[in-house]
């Protein structure tokens, strides 16, 4: 029996990309009625929250969705299950998603192409319940409960949380405020930042560089087999802009010191692979960030092809 969970290939690899994504999104440029970020954005419960914007649509005429989410999820049973009974691929029917992170709760405007009874059904079949279009399933605990419903005809509305009607909290409301240019971007408040304790150890130090920041951005750019993380901070002055690019380049540099010293060579998925690369400059008060990412580090993060 196929189990309704929130996997990666469940919603077009949105888990997986914004869990790579909580630091970056993918940069490429689109403009069409209604797909601008601040339109999907302003559905979402955003005060306080870490926001993600993912075009997928660029993405997938990158090649960049390929890479990321690869054949082998195309190719699982549950996978091909799923298409087969809600008609929705990933691959071709998602177009853009936002997504906020908020006090343990996920909130997900997800545009593209919807078989909605097919999709209601897929919940019933799966032990959830749908009443007047609003529907409520068990996610990967029992106290995770992911709850969907139509925003639009080309629009869903999805939550996971404990809460059943958390979905309602995701409704039209006028647009969002001044968001990224970028297409593709993840907004991390400050306070998340400042959570060291739950990142890896080899990202605290870059963690605790950013507590004096006013605003940190990611994205992720490039196409093919070569990707490029940049962090674009805003700081409130030059002089607090400075510090923090000396405290980035010295947790950089005390990395590459480290791994030499120890002759360790990092995994193709250990992010240390990724920090040792990171090049950085001063804007004003702006810093900005750069990390190449290769192929390697892509398919060891996705677990491979």
């Amino acid at each position: 029996m196929v189990r309704f969970r929130l996997k990666a290939w469940q919603l077009a690899a949105l888990l997986a990309v914004v869990c790579a994504l909580a630091a970056g999104g993918v940069y490429a440029y689109r403009t069409r009625g209604g797909s601008a970020p601040a339109d999907l954005i302003g559905y979402l419960p955003s005060e306080g929250a870490t926001l993600v914007y993912i075009d997928a649509d660029a993405m997938r005429r990158s090649g960049i969705l390929n890479m990321l989410a690869g054949s082998k999820a195309a190719e699982e049973l549950e996978y091909k299950q799923f298409v087969d009974q809600t008609l929705f691929d990933y691959r071709q029917d998602l177009d853009a998603v936002a997504a906020a992170f908020k006090d343990n709760q996920v909130f997900l405007a997800v545009r593209g192409r919807f078989h909605w009874k097919n999709l209601m059904d897929f919940a019933r079949r799966e032990g959830g319940a749908c009443h007047d279009g609003y529907c409520v399933t068990t996610g990967s605990r029992p106290d995770r409960r992911i709850s969907f419903y139509a925003l639009r005809n080309d629009v869903m509305a999805m939550a996971v949380s404990s809460d059943d009607f958390a979905a309602y909290q995701i409704k039209r409301k006028p647009a969002a405020g001044a968001v990224p240019a970028d297409p593709v971007w993840a907004m991390v408040p400050v306070a998340e930042l400042k959570k060291a304790n739950e990142l890896p150890d080899g990202m605290k130090p870059y963690a605790a560089a950013l507590g004096n920041a006013e605003q940190v951005v990611f994205t992720l750019g490039g196409a093919g087999d070569r990707l490029q993380l940049a962090l674009h901070v805003t700081c409130g002055d030059a002089q607090t802009a400075s510090a923090l690019l000396v405290d980035l380049e010295t947790a950089t540099n005390t990395l590459r010191k480290y791994l030499a010293e120890a002759h360790q060579k990092p995994d193709p998925g250990d992010v240390t692979q990724v920090l040792v690369t990171g090049n950085f400059r001063r804007e004003d008060r702006k810093v900005v960030g750069e990390w190449p990412i290769e192929r390697s580090f892509v398919d060891a993060m996705m677990g491979g092809n």
